[in-house]
């Protein structure tokens, strides 16, 4: 059993706004992939926005029910022009989000920015979906989501 599994909510959410404030950060709170799933599990109406490219979600996997709004459009990763519209049209201020990407610095560029929009709970997940390369050069094996063992799956 994790220690996640034995926290209440609010627990993981003041150690995530903890660990946030700490780095000087403007948003809500940084999540662990496992703190992030628990408040999943427990909070149905909380929107996981998963805001990487389209092709990564086609080729590297996806989380079921996740809300798809990407920070940066492919090719070119330039900035999606229609994000603060597609989160308006998705979720209100008071939501709980938690945005992720494929290794947590898209979401928490998009965290930040939602954080100045005035959207007051809004979470990045450390290390994303597949976090930073292993020794051999391969994602998804050392942080992130699906090293956590976390369900997802392909299209």
């Amino acid at each position: 059993m994790t220690m996640t599994a034995n926290m209440t909510s609010t627990e993981i959410l003041k150690k995530a706004q903890e660990r946030a404030k700490s780095a000087g950060k403007r948003h809500a709170g940084d999540l662990t992939p496992e703190e992030a799933h628990a408040l999943l599990r427990e909070h149905p109406d909380t929107l996981l926005i998963d805001v990487r490219s389209h092709p990564e979600l086609d080729f590297v996997g996806f989380i079921e029910g996740s809300k798809h709004i990407p920070w940066q459009n492919y090719p070119g990763m330039t900035a999606n022009p229609d994000f603060d519209r597609q989160i308006t049209e998705t979720a209100k201020p008071d939501h709980l989000l938690l945005l992720l990407c494929r290794t947590g610095g898209r979401s928490l560029a998009a965290a930040e920015h939602l954080a100045d929009l005035g959207y007051q709970h809004c979470y990045n997940i450390l290390g994303g979906f597949e976090g930073k390369h292993d020794p051999q050069g391969q994602r998804g094996k050392v942080e992130g989501w699906k090293a956590s063992g976390l369900p997802w799956k392909h299209k």
